[in-house]
């Protein structure tokens, strides 16, 4: 347990480090900000990013506080179920599942906000002063992608006009600023905070994908994903990226020697240009029609 916690805590002083840097360096033209329930919203900050993982430890608190109770353990109080034994080692090691249960609601939350601002980092605004609230629903935000008028939106709701089903990207960035659809969108970016990625999973991510009609579809997968998946990803039209801090060059984020937050900017520019879905597409219906020809 002790070295998950560890390990947690290095993940998040390196995306807090990521995230702070690629504000700085995007400033003037771009200034993000967070909002932290209870409080107001604010220019994104230390203080500010501690705040909202305080927010979510907390809820993990309260959750794990009424599944106690549930189970005919009702502490008064997390300090009570803490203080409960008087060892302290064994005080020490309630706390860290605690910790855990925060950072595992929470970490979803931080990959998308640095694929976001990964993303806008490759961009040249479209306007002298652009705000993002990091953490929340937001779109169009009028940027150029290399020749490219475009729009970048997050945690937006858009039906397929396919199947009538309804999907929320992580990230889409369309050709239009009227909303997110199926007739629009330019690339797909999702992040995934799964354990484990299996076949049926990848078949999920191709299926939104066809539906959505997207040209580039990425999936960024914050832990490690064997070969193989990766491999059937990409043979679907679907790039599978794995977030830097679970890759065999962990050590070089951590160690500050590379940051996390211009390494996927890296990753995203190129996937968004291979455009790899509509590749796969295009491969699929010429071997389908040889063959029914």
């Amino acid at each position: 347990m002790s070295s998950k916690v560890s390990v947690a805590r290095e993940d998040k002083e390196a995306i807090y480090s990521s995230l702070l840097s690629l504000a700085g360096r995007l400033r003037p033209a771009w200034h993000f900000w967070l909002s932290v329930p209870g409080y107001t919203k604010e220019p994104l900050s230390r203080e500010a990013l501690k705040r909202f993982f305080d927010y979510q430890f907390k809820k993990a608190q309260k959750n794990f506080l009424e599944s106690e109770g549930r189970a005919g353990k009702p502490w008064k109080s997390i300090e009570h179920y803490i203080r409960s034994s008087s060892d302290p080692n064994e005080q020490i090691q309630r706390k860290n599942p605690l910790r855990l249960l925060a950072w595992s609601s929470i970490k979803g939350k931080f990959l998308e906000g640095l694929c976001l601002m990964a993303t806008i980092c490759r961009m040249n605004p479209a306007a002298r002063s652009t705000d993002v609230d990091l953490f929340a629903q937001v779109g169009p935000i009028q940027v150029r992608d290399e020749s490219q008028m475009c729009f970048i939106w997050a945690q937006q709701l858009v039906e397929s006009l396919r199947s009538g089903l309804k999907a929320m990207p992580d990230i889409a960035i369309t050709t239009t600023s009227d909303a997110v659809t199926t007739s629009n969108i330019l690339s797909i970016t999702e992040c995934k905070c799964r354990e484990t990625l299996g076949a049926s999973d990848i078949r999920g991510e191709f299926g939104k994908a066809y539906d959505l009609g997207s040209p580039s579809y990425t999936l960024v997968s914050y832990n490690a994903v064997p070969d193989s998946f990766i491999d059937a990803g990409r043979g679907l039209g679907i790039d599978v990226q794995i977030f830097s801090l679970n890759t065999p060059e962990r050590e070089y984020f951590i160690r500050g020697e590379r940051d996390v937050g211009e390494d996927m900017a890296t990753k995203l520019f190129a996937s968004r240009k291979r455009r790899m879905f509509l590749t796969a597409l295009e491969n699929r219906a010429t071997d389908v029609k040889q063959r029914g020809s």
